[in-house]
């Protein structure tokens, strides 16, 4: 296990895969199992960017197949419906996948498609849209679909009788969606297989500059994300740059400036409130009042209502939640609940993330499909980038990257088989939880991240490897407590302990503004 940059100075490698995300964690899952020497790096964490920050849905692909072009668009641009067949019946085979190899990340949710009188997604078209999704996407694992009348269904769900609270509901499509437990952790399962598998991976490993040489190869200069000072050299034969929203920022690195730009940046923001009980575990998929992807998602004993989808341009590490975002999706929850009324007194915490969307024609141009760039047209031979991939497809994503590898270089060791299955930690019946409120993780699992998964801040281990980080306050409660529990495998004495503590506290409150409901100072106003 590499556990800084410095330890693979001066080693090449056939592949170096930069973003160390689900897209970068399957690319090298996926090239070790073909025999390739790889390197995986990422200037943080393991899955600490937008794989941290998405809505943690297992997708189903409804939106692909939303009819809101008239059908002479689709008769003239017969390619645009193919394209949204084809990422509907990918979103569909993905689902399954993950479903079928990879249960203990998932948990199945009933959720609720709202049909209101007047709706441009009246109750025909929402029927004809999971019924389309069944039939292209030959999934062995059921939607379980149907539409019931608005009475009907508030009288069996608790959801549905707040939803019918407005006078306009007529009927809502009830189905089944699964949702990761926590996103990080698959990126985490994905990357430690791909280390039994021979690849050699490193977090707080960030790329400074990145040097095509004469014979094809890359020099890659990496310095410690933490350690700063602490540098490296490394060459690969290719590179494959899978660093979601900051892609053109490691281009940018290169000594050849960019041409064009790849991507666009989308931020989406995720507000978590609090609902009545008899909601908890139901969720509901719509369209908003500007015609933009709207949800409600489950979470443990709470709710996060979302998403915004505008762009964003700046720096992704500099992405917050604003007021003006927080009013918009506070509205559209209080249209779908109006009795709810619910305000920023509600908000228990809030993030927000940026999707590497691709970039089409023109710079501000966007196209919903996941891309793969060959970028020796713009002068950098031997070198591939990713955009457009939402992280239910980060599976085949990386077959694909794997397979255009393939077709340029030979492998250089044995193939391996590769395992989709979740990483357990061992039992150990004997060890405490670390609180009563989190009985599902015990010291015994703090210890076994923190000796064996490339842990380097308390922030990696509760949020990205036990998940405390998602609990109802966030792991507040318990960060000493687990700081303390493995003090002894990280080499921290009690400042450092401290240290760790004060360093979780400020990344909660500066990412995750809980200070909302208990009405403290706004995380922008944070040292």
């Amino acid at each position: 296990m590499v556990k800084r940059c410095t330890e693979v100075d001066g080693q090449s490698f056939d592949v170096v895969v930069i973003g160390g995300g689900a897209a970068g964690a399957s690319v090298s899952q996926n090239l070790a199992a073909k025999g390739y020497q790889v390197l995986l790096v990422d200037k943080g964490d393991f899955g600490s960017g937008t794989s941290s920050r998405s809505s943690r849905l297992l997708y189903c692909g409804l939106a692909h197949l939303s009819p809101d072009h008239s059908i002479w668009k689709f008769i003239l641009k017969p390619g645009d419906l193919m394209r949204r067949i084809h990422m509907a019946r990918l979103a569909m085979k993905c689902r399954t996948q993950l479903v079928q190899t990879m249960p203990e990340r998932l948990i199945p949710h009933t959720f609720f498609f709202p049909v209101h009188k007047e709706s441009d997604y009246p109750g025909w078209k929402v029927d004809l849209g999971f019924r389309a999704l069944e039939l292209i996407g030959f999934s062995k694992v059921s939607l379980n679909y149907r539409r019931m009348s608005a009475s009907k269904a508030a009288g069996k769900y608790g959801m549905v009788k707040h939803l019918a609270e407005n006078s306009s509901l007529e009927s809502v499509g009830v189905y089944t969606e699964y949702q990761y437990n926590w996103a990080e952790r698959i990126c985490v399962d994905t990357i430690l297989d791909a280390e039994q598998l021979g690849a050699k991976t490193c977090n707080y490993a960030k790329v400074t500059h990145l040097e095509s040489q004469s014979d094809g190869s890359w020099l890659v200069s990496l310095e410690d994300g933490l350690e700063p000072g602490n540098t490296a050299q490394v060459t690969g034969r290719m590179l494959v740059n899978t660093a979601g929203p900051w892609v053109d920022h490691v281009i940018a690195k290169t000594d050849k400036p960019a041409r064009k730009k790849h991507l666009i940046g989308i931020k989406g923001v995720n507000l978590v409130v609090k609902l009545p009980p008899e909601c908890e575990g139901q969720g509901l998929e719509t369209i908003s009042s500007i015609g933009q992807p709207y949800y409600c998602m489950p979470w443990g004993k709470y709710h996060f209502f979302g998403p915004t989808d505008t762009v964003f341009e700046g720096n992704p590490d500099d992405a917050r939640v604003l007021p003006e975002e927080v009013n918009y999706i506070l509205k559209e929850a209080n249209f779908l609940f109006p009795t709810f009324k619910l305000t920023e007194k509600d908000i228990v915490y809030s993030w927000c993330g940026v999707r590497p969307r691709t970039a089409a024609t023109g710079e501000k141009d966007i196209v919903k499909l996941l891309s793969i760039h060959e970028l020796e047209a713009e002068g950098l031979p031997n070198a591939i980038a990713l955009t457009g991939m939402p992280i239910m497809n980060h599976r085949y994503a990386g077959e694909k990257i794997a397979e255009r590898i393939g077709q340029a270089i030979k492998p250089t060791r044995p193939a391996g088989k590769l395992s989709h299955a979740a990483k357990l930690f061992p039992e150990d019946r004997s060890s405490p939880p670390v609180d009563a409120e989190y009985p599902n993780v015990s010291i015994a699992n703090l210890r076994h991240a923190a000796r064996h998964e490339h842990v380097r801040t308390l922030s990696d281990l509760m949020f990205r490897r036990v998940g405390l980080g998602w609990g109802h306050n966030m792991g507040l409660n318990v960060a000493h407590q687990a700081a303390q529990a493995v003090a002894d495998i990280m080499g921290w004495d009690a400042p450092e302990v401290n240290r760790q503590v004060t360093d979780y506290e400020h990344f909660v409150r500066e990412n995750f503004n809980p200070s909302y409901a208990g009405g403290s100072k706004s995380a922008s106003s944070l040292p």
